[in-house]
């Protein structure tokens, strides 16, 4: 198998992602465990969480496994000794996304990428977005990072939570979502608003932008609040998953329950 016959989202990697997984009961057909793997810990956490859902576990051959984090476009050890592969998770549709996000709370929020092409970034703004109490994302189908096994990992699970919609064009869907009374609040250097500002109110969704271009116009020309968060250093701006996670939390504690909202 070469790599353009492999499809990386079936694969969960990582044994946090891997614990979280089969605690929120995602389907998955095998985990195939890197022959050598002390069975202590993590693992042995696993092939008794594996045994009581009814997943085989597998040892597979070291250089196949190596073989395999090769195909996934992992580093050596990336994978921790532990590869699950799953059906492939089709994405909710917006529709679903809004309304299952309307009735989990008053004042849901959810957040949406930008341009945001590195899996690492993506999976570490869905950790800050699912600890914060996001009900979940929306993902341009274009020029966007995939939901990759190593975007999972980054995740550390969280991307087994959070329901994932993905839509053609951002600012179309911020439109939509405007009419239906969402606030739309989005990053942006310059802003018009500090991040520490009370502009958290009602239904929101929070924009993220990529690191070096930022929020298309398109996508800034929608919002009704854009945010910076100041910069008190010599660098100029902060890593996107760190201002995502820094500007979901102020929000979440804006909110007048601290509750989590699924």
């Amino acid at each position: 198998m070469n790599p353009s016959e492999i499809d990386a989202e079936r694969y969960i990697v990582g044994r946090r992602a891997l614990i979280e997984a089969i605690e929120a009961d995602t389907a998955i057909e095998k985990i195939f465990l890197a022959f050598g793997n002390d069975d202590a810990g993590p693992i042995a956490q696993i092939r008794s969480q594996a045994s009581k859902a009814n997943i085989q576990c597998a040892i597979m051959d070291r250089r196949k496994f190596q073989a395999l984090e090769k195909q996934l476009g992992l580093a050596p050890n990336d994978a921790q000794g532990v590869i699950a592969i799953r059906p492939v998770k089709e994405p909710v549709t917006l529709e679903t996304l809004l309304k299952g996000a309307l009735e989990s709370c008053a004042d849901p929020i959810i957040i949406v990428l930008d341009g945001i092409t590195d899996p690492h970034n993506l999976g570490a703004i869905a950790r800050s977005a699912e600890g914060a109490g996001a009900y979940g994302m929306i993902l341009p189908i274009k020029f966007s990072a995939p939901v990759t096994p190593v975007a999972v990992k980054a995740s550390a699970g969280a991307l087994e939570h959070l329901p994932v919609a993905k839509v053609p064009r951002v600012s179309e869907m911020l439109k939509q979502c405007k009419a239906e009374g969402w606030r739309i609040v989005g990053t942006a250097v310059p802003a018009t608003s500090v991040y520490t500002d009370d502009i958290y109110s009602g239904p929101l969704i929070i924009v993220i932008g990529n690191e070096g271009e930022g929020l298309h116009p398109s996508v800034q020309a929608v919002c009704d609040v854009l945010v910076e968060i100041p910069m008190m250093g010599h660098v100029a701006s902060l890593n996107a998953s760190v201002a995502a996670g820094i500007v979901l939390f102020e929000a979440r504690s804006r909110r007048v329950s601290p509750n989590r909202q699924r």
